[in-house]
């Protein structure tokens, strides 16, 4: 049976879910990851509310947190799994003149550092001949996002982080995609109708 490890599930309306569900009908074993406390505390009402008798549900954490990182990696050391979907991503409304250490951090510590160590580990654990990695970037690099710099530097990192590794990866037969959703109701429209207004028009 194929496997897969898919990170940022934890609501239903989620890209993480959606992803979950379309793998397992296709037959796939499924390791997901997610952090249902954020997604609640940023508005998402279904956050946790999900059909974990159908896949394996690793543990709900944080991973702005560097030791949830390093838990997660550990928690994954007797799974193995030739796909790795990182759908994960830290995103605070955040213009310049509010910056400050700790929400710069934590989109970096979220966005770059746990997706690099996550590579890393995918290559290590790779007992197939061959592999696939897919990363999610955004519309950072079409336009300015003034309102959420942090977020837009840490994607355009991960835009470069698929290029760089598609390179690192070539020996060991692994393919690395980065691909931008565009916008996607994942919840977060039904949240502001002035979004959802600027997508239709």
């Amino acid at each position: 049976m194929k496997s897969i490890l898919i990170t940022g599930v934890s609501c239903k309306g989620g890209i993480g879910a959606n992803l979950v569900r379309h793998f397992l009908e296709e037959g796939y074993k499924v390791f997901a990851h997610g952090s249902s406390e954020y997604d609640y505390e940023i508005g998402y009402s279904d956050a946790g509310d999900l059909y974990q008798d159908q896949f394996i549900r690793l543990s709900d954490c944080d991973l702005s947190v560097s030791e949830n990182i390093e838990s997660l990696l550990s928690e994954l050391a007797d799974k193995d799994f030739s796909h790795m979907i990182i759908c994960h991503a830290y995103s605070t409304q955040c213009e310049l003149g509010k910056w400050n250490t700790e929400d710069i951090n934590n989109h970096l510590m979220t966005n770059v550092t746990a997706t690099m160590l996550l590579i890393q580990y995918f290559k290590k654990q790779l007992k197939s001949e061959k592999g696939c990695i897919t990363l999610f970037t955004s519309g950072q690099h079409l336009g300015p996002i003034i309102s959420e710099i942090p977020y837009a530097v840490s994607k355009a990192a991960i835009t470069n982080l698929g290029m760089q590794c598609s390179y690192a990866l070539a020996d060991r037969n692994i393919r690395v995609n980065v691909v931008n959703p565009g916008p996607t109701d994942t919840g977060y429209i039904e949240k502001d109708p002035a979004i959802y207004q600027k997508i239709a028009d």
